[in-house]
């Protein structure tokens, strides 16, 4: 079957080659993944977790809060808060093929388009659990791609064989129908795969009570004038992300293929803004430390999540 990969053109960066199956075969026997274990398949709303918990580190501790302290939520929820509230789907449901890529966070075969080149971090395992898949590259979402990186860490319901299931969207691709996905080791097994592959998915809200996470591209992580940032861990798929130092005007940040945001031409060594907002007009600000400060894979936490 055909495998499409494809360049992922960084600006200012060294580029990285990303791949996402088209699969169309018979499931992988791969153990590949994270060390955290997926949940077992449940009704509509289920989700696979590393332990049976929500937001748990990889050690089993709470994830830490945001070290920008202060933050506003726009609309819905108050500062502080983490997110929360009823399911909400996007979209209409879509019929398609579910194959196994393998999905899996070592790459055992694929790298992951949503990833940087050191792959998806410890604490975004965790939180994600091994519930994952990939798009094809024509999916879409109101006026986002999935072949523009737009879709990177959105979520989507699978329902196969009277299994269902939430997964975290880690790659895209080119696939066998625009409707048809890859899927990890761990949801072929949850649906039930031996039992037919054919599914429904729709996007859906993460099911998620932590907070945003922000982690970074540490390849140029000295030079302070720079920054690309992943918004992981949304409960709502993000639409726009802006930045601004002081009280200067907020500027939009370029989305770049893999999922990642970035602006430049300003030092922000001494701390900094984001302003995320959802395809639902949701908007949240959190204020981060200087860049080159803390670990940019391990990143910092929003002070909250959208509703």
């Amino acid at each position: 079957m055909r495998r499409a990969c494809f360049y992922l053109g960084l600006l200012m960066l060294v580029g990285s080659t990303a791949c996402s199956s088209d699969s169309g075969k018979d499931p992988a026997a791969s153990s590949g993944g994270s060390s955290a274990s997926a949940g077992t398949a449940t009704g509509a709303g289920g989700e696979g977790t590393s332990s049976g918990g929500r937001a748990v580190s990889s050690s089993g501790g709470a994830l830490p809060s945001g070290s920008g302290g202060s933050g506003v939520v726009s609309s819905g929820g108050a500062p502080g808060s983490q997110g929360g509230g009823a399911t909400q789907y996007w979209g209409s449901a879509h019929t398609g093929n579910f194959w196994t890529g393998p999905v899996d966070y070592v790459e055992s075969q694929w790298h992951n388009a949503c990833a940087p080149s050191v792959k998806y971090p410890n604490g975004i395992r965790s939180l994600y659990g091994n519930y994952i898949m990939g798009l094809a590259n024509e999916a879409t979402l109101e006026q986002l791609t999935a072949s523009s990186g737009q879709l990177c860490d959105v979520c989507a319901e699978l329902k196969a064989n009277g299994k269902s299931l939430i997964a975290h969207v880690v790659t895209y691709g080119q696939e066998t129908g625009p409707n048809d996905i890859d899927v990890s080791p761990e949801i072929d097994a949850a649906l039930n795969a031996s039992s037919g592959r054919t599914l429904t998915w729709q996007f859906t809200s993460c099911p998620t009570s932590a907070p945003i996470q922000y982690t970074f591209d540490g390849r140029q992580w000295t030079n302070t004038w720079f920054f690309r940032v992943w918004v992981r861990n949304s409960r709502v798929p993000v639409a726009k992300v802006e930045y601004r130092i002081g009280s200067a005007a907020w500027a939009t940040a370029d989305w770049q293929s893999d999922g990642a945001w970035q602006a430049s031409s300003q030092d922000f060594s001494a701390g900094f803004a984001l302003r995320v907002t959802s395809i639902d007009a949701q908007a949240i600000e959190d204020t981060l430390p200087g860049l080159n400060t803390f670990d940019p894979d391990v990143g910092t936490a929003s002070h909250t999540n959208f509703q």
